[in-house]
């Protein structure tokens, strides 16, 4: 149902953005710079409410595009195989790579675990969450961090398990129904 509005939600603003570009024909250049700025600050609100939903509703994923180690290495991977995601009280990890197959059939490693700890804080004045989760899983317990901005758009994960390893994944944060993530086969 929530998709069903989003998706008319965005065609109609699609609509009306189409029949301004006669408009823009005759405007000036800084006339355009405006009417441009305003676009994108009604995308960006509308964006951040749709996050609002997706996060309250726990059906969010983080598509990450970097990955990083405790020590800083960094790696930029896909985004559609490195994620995690939030499906009500269930969380999906993974870690994949283009290059190998692995015992997830992606090149990595795949955990699904049980949410027992969901905790949201917002900031309303700058409109950031940060995002507290607690995994159990096969593979032992983890805690996921996650701090990203209003729309989404910006998104930093801290996972770490029990042991000293940690895992930091930098990408966006999009509603679980718009993702294009691929999940492997999760370690059972």
């Amino acid at each position: 149902m929530k998709q069903i509005l989003l998706l008319t939600f965005l065609i109609g603003f699609s609509l009306s953005s189409f029949g301004q570009e006669k408009d823009e024909k005759d405007m000036t250049r800084k006339e355009r710079r405006a009417l441009h700025k305003q676009q994108q600050k009604e995308l960006s609100e509308q964006m951040a409410q749709i996050l609002a939903v997706s996060i309250d509703s726990k059906q969010w994923v983080l598509e990450a595009n970097t990955l990083s180690n405790k020590r800083g290495s960094t790696i930029n991977v896909n985004s559609s195989l490195n994620f995690i995601a939030v499906e009500g009280e269930e969380a999906f990890v993974q870690l994949g790579s283009n290059t190998g197959m692995g015992q997830n059939g992606v090149g990595g490693v795949s955990v699904r675990g049980n949410i027992t700890k969901y905790e949201v804080n917002k900031n309303e004045k700058k409109g950031t969450y940060y995002i507290t989760l607690y995994v159990s899983s096969a593979l032992g317990s983890f805690d996921i961090r996650l701090d990203c901005n209003s729309d989404g758009q910006i998104a930093n994960a801290t996972i770490q398990g029990n042991s000293s390893s940690r895992i930091n994944y930098r990408g966006i944060v999009v509603p679980l129904g718009q993702s294009t993530v691929y999940k492997g086969t999760p370690v059972i």
